[in-house]
C-alpha cells in the first residue's frame, strides 16, 4: 500500500509539472476594424497557430474598438500580444512601470495609406496643394481617435503647416463616420477600412481623402507587442506564435488568396461591404496615387520600420502625451522574428529585405461586385 500510495504521488507530481505547458490559455488583442489585423483574423481562421504553438495551447483572439483598448487589456494582463499601430505602440511600451512591453514584429508599413489620410467633407474645395488644404482646415472642426496613429499624423500634419482647427475633437473611428455623414465634421483622420467605407471611391461618398502620410513625412507602421514575462516564461509559445504570424503575412501577401482573406475578415468586420474590405487593403489609396505600392511587409525590423520608430517616442513625449524621451533600449527586439524567418527557409524579395509587396489596384479589379 505504501509503495502504491508514494507511486501514485510520484505521478501526480510529474503530472502537475507537465499539464500546466499543455493547458495553457492565452489572449491575443486585435483591431478588426484595421487592415493591420487582418493577418490576425487569417491565423485564427486557418488555425494557422496550431502548426507552431506547444500541444495543448490555446488561444483566444479578442476583438477591440480601438488599439488603446487592446493596450489597456495588455497592461492589465488580460492579453499576451496584440496589434497595433506604432503609435499606440510606444504609449504602451512607455508605462514599463506597470509592465514590460517588447515590440517584436512588423505587421505591414506604408507611406501614409493606411492611416495617415486626411478626410475632409465631400463638399470641400479641390485643393490644388497641401498648403491650399492647411489653410482651409484653419478655423474648422476636425476629429481623430486620440492616442491614435491617425491623431500622431493629424499632430504632425498641424505642427508641420501651423493649422490651428476650432476644434480638436477626439471621436471613434465609428463617432467620425456618423458625424460626417449628418454634417457635423469638416476634416479627420481615421484608418482603413472606415476610409474606404465613407469615401468616395467605393464606399458611401460622404467624405474625399485630400491628403496621405507624404503630406507630413509620415509613415504608417503595423506593431506586434508582447508582453515581456510571456516571452520570457513561454518561449516556445512567444515563438510559435510568431512563427505563425509569418504564414499569416505570407497568405495575406499572396494575390490568389486576395478573395478568401476578404471572406475571414468580412466575418469580424461586421456591417462592411466585402468590396469596401478588400479595396481597403488591396486597392490604390488615394485612388490617384502616383506609387503603386499600397503596402509592405518586412516582417522585422529593417532601416525604415527602425527608424519611424525611433520618431515617434521624442514626438510624443514633446506632445505631452508620453512621459519618456525614449523608450527603454530593450523594447524593439525583433530577434524572435528574425530566427523564425531564417528558419522558414524564406528569401526577401529586394535589396531591403522585404517580405512582399501589395500594389494598390483599381476599384474596378474588385473579385466582389458591387
Amino acid at each position: 500500500m505504501r509503495h502504491s500510495l508514494a507511486a501514485l504521488i510520484a505521478g501526480f507530481l510529474l503530472l502537475a509539472s507537465v499539464s500546466p505547458a499543455l493547458a495553457e490559455k492565452f489572449t491575443i488583442g486585435f483591431q478588426p476594424y484595421d487592415t493591420i489585423s487582418y493577418q490576425v483574423i487569417v491565423n485564427a481562421e486557418l488555425g494557422l497557430w496550431k502548426k507552431y504553438m506547444p500541444e495543448g495551447t490555446e488561444l483566444e483572439f479578442a476583438p477591440a474598438l480601438q488599439g488603446t483598448i487592446v493596450a489597456n487589456n495588455m497592461l492589465a494582463g488580460k492579453a499576451v500580444a496584440g496589434y497595433m499601430s506604432i503609435m499606440p505602440a510606444t504609449i504602451l511600451a512607455s508605462k514599463d512601470e506597470q509592465a514590460e512591453i517588447n515590440i517584436v514584429a512588423s505587421l505591414g508599413m506604408s507611406e501614409g495609406t493606411r492611416c495617415s489620410l486626411v478626410l475632409v467633407r465631400k463638399d470641400a474645395p479641390a485643393f490644388k496643394s497641401v498648403e491650399e488644404l492647411a489653410r482651409w482646415l484653419d478655423g474648422k472642426t476636425i476629429a481623430a481617435p486620440k492616442g491614435s496613429a491617425s491623431d500622431q499624423y493629424l499632430r504632425r500634419f498641424f505642427n508641420k503647416y501651423n493649422v490651428k482647427p476650432k476644434e480638436y475633437l477626439n471621436q471613434s473611428i465609428e463617432v467620425i463616420a456618423t458625424n460626417f455623414r449628418t454634417g457635423k465634421l469638416d476634416a479627420a483622420s481615421a484608418w482603413e477600412p472606415t476610409v474606404s467605407r465613407i469615401a468616395d471611391n467605393v464606399g458611401e461618398d460622404y467624405v474625399r481623402i485630400a491628403a496621405d502620410g507624404s503630406a507630413a513625412d509620415n509613415y504608417d507602421l503595423g506593431i506586434l507587442v508582447m508582453r515581456r514575462d510571456f516571452i520570457t516564461q513561454f518561449p516556445e509559445h512567444a515563438k510559435g506564435y510568431i512563427r505563425s504570424e509569418l504564414e499569416a503575412q505570407r497568405y495575406l501577401l499572396d494575390p490568389a488568396n486576395q478573395k478568401s482573406v476578404i471572406d475571414m475578415v468580412a466575418k469580424y468586420a461586421t456591417g462592411i461591404d466585402e468590396n469596401v474590405l478588400w479595396y481597403s487593403i488591396y486597392g490604390q489609396v488615394p485612388a490617384d496615387r502616383k506609387n503603386p505600392v499600397r503596402e509592405w511587409k518586412s516582417f522585422y525590423f529593417n532601416k525604415k520600420e527602425r527608424d519611424n520608430i525611433e520618431t515617434v517616442a521624442p514626438f510624443l513625449f514633446e506632445e505631452k502625451v508620453i512621459a519618456v524621451p525614449k523608450l527603454k533600449d530593450w523594447v524593439v527586439d525583433d530577434s524572435i522574428a528574425r530566427e523564425v524567418f531564417r528558419e522558414a527557409g524564406y528569401t526577401p524579395v529586394d535589396a531591403e529585405a522585404t517580405l512582399g509587396y501589395i500594389y494598390g489596384a483599381k476599384a474596378g479589379d474588385s473579385p466582389f461586385k458591387r
